[in-house]
């Protein structure tokens, strides 16, 4: 037990560590820093979802439904943010040869990595269900100790079951990249297929819930086989010790089942995942001379489909994006219906804010220098000014984004009837966004390089570019949305939204200034 709890925190430190901004004494503040900003953004989006809904389903009688929601939004978010992790540091650790080579059973360190990652899993799953239980208790629902005693007990073990999860999904990615030469197109089919679990599983939710208001669904339907565990888990939560008993014993249960299949195997599965297949035939293809800017796009290519954890953390979004476009062609009528009900922002406004929240997560230029590592040299000695090589990392964030924007913003225009002048200043607005955010993560990332990282994932998921720059893009789109909300007062939507465009396209030339100045400079320096 001794050794499980001393690589456990090793583990943890190793974890926190990862994010630097400076000297070795700032570290774990850094760490634990990113821990908060985590945090922050899990209580805010369930804080924001839980009181907007509390007050229409406590109206109903359907309160509690608010601790069935939150408990499957905080697993979806779990398995979503630790998958890739769970495949880079459990069965692709750069340290697991040191760790197997010290006297301590491999079953424990195991154990030491599942136990990083479930406290990850905890923080997600504690900050999207306690707000939850604020709102039932604002709203009538009822507290107290005992309530509050049992909403802790049960996040508790909720949080084991997406640790179990993402230990199967990164199973699964490292044996396929052990097993293909190319894990290029596994990435893509993986991030549409995640893209799509998640709209369905919203689309789905949303129809729940809007089946509830009309009178359609009651509390005490039947609910999907799927959804069992957190039926328990709120009905263990509202009242029931032994409903609460059972999910926790059948969490861990899981975790347990878990631990049994690698038990005695973690050895031999990290030699078959880390042992990659050769052979097959030998392919002759004629060389074709490339421009230096042309070379070094294809290289930023190369590295954002080739890295899975890079391409997921950036990529959801701008497949979200095309697909609520192609949701809101689908369902048209009925999304204008549940729109005109809502009120309050005008709809133009919400439709350019959500393509803006989606460009947000797309933070590619945020990690892009980071994860050159100790190859960056090799970059350095390209033909090619620095200022021109950060401009075509920008270039590249844009290029990959105008698509998904375009398709996207068609759909949404399409399905919401805004108009052609309100679609084309819609695209504008996102283009002129989503080079401003390829800009200012340069910016960040020339500022808050981390060049010695142990993995692909503590760069693209810890280190403090990337959470600055993710995060400065949501504050960034919601400003834009409040901007325009209040200019609509006095101007028209399509005026407010193209003033903003002009607007980020000035921000955009002072960045684009900075770079090929003092950012080449910095550049250079690395």
């Amino acid at each position: 037990m001794k050794k499980f709890l001393v690589l456990t925190r090793v583990q943890l430190r190793a974890l926190l560590s990862t994010l630097r901004i400076g000297g070795s004494r700032k570290r774990a503040a850094s760490g634990w820093g990113a821990l908060a900003l985590a945090a922050g953004l899990c209580l805010y989006l369930s804080g924001f979802y839980s009181f907007a809904l509390g007050g229409q389903l406590a109206a109903l009688g359907a309160l509690d439904l608010l601790l069935l929601m939150m408990p499957a939004a905080a697993v979806a978010a779990g398995v979503l943010f630790t998958a890739l992790a769970a495949q880079a540091v459990v069965f692709s650790g750069r340290d697991s040869d040191l760790l197997l080579a010290l006297p301590v059973p491999a079953l424990t360190v195991l154990l030491s990595k599942t136990a990083a990652l479930y406290v990850e899993n905890l923080v997600f799953c504690l900050f999207f269900v306690l707000p939850a239980g604020a709102a039932r208790w604002w709203f009538g629902g009822g507290g107290g100790a005992a309530f509050a005693l049992r909403m802790v007990l049960g996040t508790v073990f909720l949080a084991l079951v997406p640790t179990v999860l993402a230990l199967g999904i990164g199973f699964l990615l490292g044996w396929l990249g052990a097993r293909l030469g190319s894990r290029r197109w596994i990435n893509l089919a993986l991030c549409v297929l995640t893209a799509g679990v998640v709209l369905l599983l919203v689309l789905r939710l949303n129809g729940a819930v809007s089946a509830l208001m009309a009178g359609e669904l009651g509390m005490d339907s039947d609910v999907p086989f799927w959804a069992l565990p957190f039926r328990f888990f709120q009905e263990g939560v509202c009242g029931s010790w032994g409903k609460l008993a059972l999910f926790g014993l059948g969490a861990l249960a899981l975790l347990l089942g878990a631990a049994a299949v690698l038990a005695g195997r973690y050895r031999q599965v990290l030699t078959g995942l880390k042992a990659r297949r050769r052979g097959g035939s030998l392919r002759l293809d004629r060389v074709q001379a490339a421009g230096p800017r042309r070379a070094v796009l294809r290289k930023e290519a190369a590295r954002y489909f080739g890295t899975p954890i890079y391409l997921m953390n950036t990529g959801l979004g701008l497949i979200l994006l095309p697909a609520a476009g192609i949701a809101a062609v689908v369902m048209k009528g009925r999304l204008q219906g549940l729109l005109a009900q809502m009120g309050g922002i005008p709809v133009p406004v919400l439709a350019a804010g959500t393509v803006l929240l989606c460009l947000s997560t797309a933070a590619v230029t945020g990690s892009s220098i980071s994860l050159e590592g100790k190859t960056l040299w090799i970059l350095r000695g390209a033909p090619l000014p620095a200022g021109e090589i950060l401009e075509v990392k920008a270039a590249f964030q844009v290029l990959i984004t105008a698509p998904c924007l375009l398709v996207g913003g068609a759909g949404i225009a399409w399905g919401l009837d805004l108009g052609w002048a309100m679609g084309a200043v819609l695209v504008l607005a996102g283009l002129a966004f989503s080079g401003f955010c390829a800009l200012f993560g340069l910016l960040v990332n020339l500022c808050f390089p981390r060049l010695d990282a142990i993995s692909d994932a503590a760069v693209v998921k810890q280190s403090a570019a990337a959470m600055i720059s993710t995060f400065a893009a949501m504050a960034a789109a919601a400003a834009c949305t409040l901007a325009a909300w209040g200019l609509t007062a006095l101007v028209s939507p399509e005026a407010a939204w193209g003033f903003l465009s002009l607007v980020l396209l000035a921000l955009c030339a002072a960045l684009d200034r900075w770079l090929a100045t003092q950012g080449a400079k910095r550049f250079l320096e690395l």
